[in-house]
């Protein structure tokens, strides 16, 4: 794609005129060095997470928490709590609501009978999550309700006990480390820390977006934003943002080392839902001149009984504007000038030129061209040749894209997406040696997350003993 726009760029000056719209790039001119701006970036990544694997890598985490169950004396009776079945998790916002049915055992010897029985009830822990400025994951659980599912029936020959109150006191005794059981596993599932750090790894990584134009884009995060997470049927979903500053060389950066720290942290309610990458590409008239020759040099435009052949052709700046010079022969034995002003519709994703002027060159004296260069097939094929539209290139580019993507996608686990918007040129700095092309390019970016496990294996701890 770039190689079709810069060779755009490079012909910009024999652009027919189109309609004008209100969203076009502007154009000034430098007299002096061009200074690199600083230049920021967005990148933003929605993504999905399948509630059901959620569930799924809490559940196996809290097996192993809970793997030997708690043990404890309640009311003179021995009990044992251990998970009866699987748990539940829902996230909403900063909390998640974690519902845990557990299997009570209850045993006591007496001189008459070895009594046993057994219960089950049903616990929902609250679970308030939060990550500081520094990407420490906070969480505080609390045990807000639970209910029997399942009630002990005892039988000490005549007398009972009050299944409330023995309820009471074995969730009283239980109920600090089961909070802090829960607590350890939302924390050592959701906590992102280790994630954004290989993420960061990427983000980092200078890309070379341009082969021609030696041109490399070096992104540098400094803050990262995260919204709060929404709750739907099958999913959790959210977005993470990162700002950054964008670099730019003509040659790949050796020193960039990953980062060992992370960019400060901040919550957002409400994050822009596009990536916007900033850059400025610089388009010497050197690399332009060698495409043009390689696309125009020895062809002949005819009609009307007219006839031009291009023998040589190259471009350089005048103020604001553009001028493709020709060397031609045939009709006109001498210099075709083209000039005008390059603009980028960003609407219509369209280059051209506006106030085309056409002057002619013999012997060294300048002349109007004649009205027979603005009219009939010369004029249809300049027109076919100097209009563009980047609709297609950018179809190409998404297609290469979502070749790249499978790359990194795993089925059934980790599914990427990318899709290229708008190219806006929000404009060009012209000076003797290069077009500055102010660009930015918005793609929405999304990642699937069909199986936590696509983050490697949980760092699963040895069990707490209670």
């Amino acid at each position: 794609m770039i190689r079709n726009v810069l060779l755009i760029f490079s012909i910009i000056g024999l652009f027919a005129g189109c309609k004008s719209s209100k969203n076009l790039s502007t154009v000034e001119s430098v007299t002096t060095n061009f200074e690199m701006p600083d230049l920021k970036s967005t990148i933003n990544l929605h993504y999905k997470i399948s509630k059901q694997t959620t569930r799924d890598t809490f559940n196996r985490i809290i097996d192993q928490y809970l793997a030997e169950g708690i043990e404890m004396s309640a009311m003179g009776f021995d009990v044992v709590v251990k998970k009866y079945n699987q748990a539940e998790l829902e996230i909403a916002g900063k909390r998640v609501l974690s519902k845990m049915p557990i299997e009570i055992s209850i045993s006591k010897n007496t001189f008459i009978k070895n009594v046993k029985a057994r219960g089950v009830l049903d616990l929902n822990f609250l679970t308030d999550i939060d990550i500081d400025a520094e990407w420490n994951f906070l969480t505080e659980t609390s045990l807000e309700h639970y209910q029997w599912l399942v009630e002990p029936k005892l039988d000490l020959g005549g007398f009972s006990i009050p299944i409330e109150k023995l309820a009471n006191v074995i969730i009283e005794q239980s109920k600090p480390q089961l909070e802090q059981q829960i607590n350890l596993s939302i924390n050592e599932q959701l906590s992102i820390k280790e994630k954004m750090l290989d993420m960061m790894k990427y983000v980092e990584n200078p890309i070379e977006v341009d082969t021609i134009m030696n041109s490399w884009v070096h992104l540098v995060p400094e803050k990262v934003y995260m919204s709060e997470i929404v709750n739907e049927e099958d999913w959790s979903r959210g977005n993470v943002t990162i700002h950054n500053t964008t670099k730019i060389s003509e040659t790949r950066p050796i020193d960039v080392m990953p980062a060992l720290n992370l960019p400060r942290f901040a919550w957002e309610e409400k994050l822009d839902d596009t990536s916007h990458i900033n850059i400025v590409m610089n388009i010497s008239y050197d690399n332009i001149n060698r495409l043009l020759v390689d696309r125009f040099k020895g062809q002949t435009f005819s009609g009307d009984g007219k006839t031009i052949k291009i023998n040589d052709i190259k471009m350089y700046q005048n103020g604001e504007k553009l001028v493709t010079e020709a060397e031609v022969s045939g009709s006109i034995n001498g210099q075709l000038l083209v000039s005008g002003k390059p603009i980028f519709d960003n609407e219509k994703q369209v280059f051209y030129t506006d106030d085309i002027d056409i002057d002619v060159r013999t012997k060294n004296m300048l002349h109007k061209a004649g009205a027979w260069l603005f009219k009939g097939k010369i004029k249809n094929r300049l027109k076919d040749l100097m209009y563009f539209s980047l609709s297609e290139n950018l179809e190409a580019a998404q297609e290469k894209v979502n070749t790249e993507l499978t790359k990194y996608s795993i089925p059934k686990e980790l599914e990427l997406v990318a899709d290229i918007k708008k190219l806006n040129v929000n404009k060009f700095v012209l000076d003797q040696q290069q077009i500055h092309a102010f660009i930015t390019l918005n793609i929405y970016l999304e990642a699937i997350i069909y199986d936590m496990r696509v983050f490697g294996n949980q760092n699963i701890k040895a069990p707490l003993k209670g």
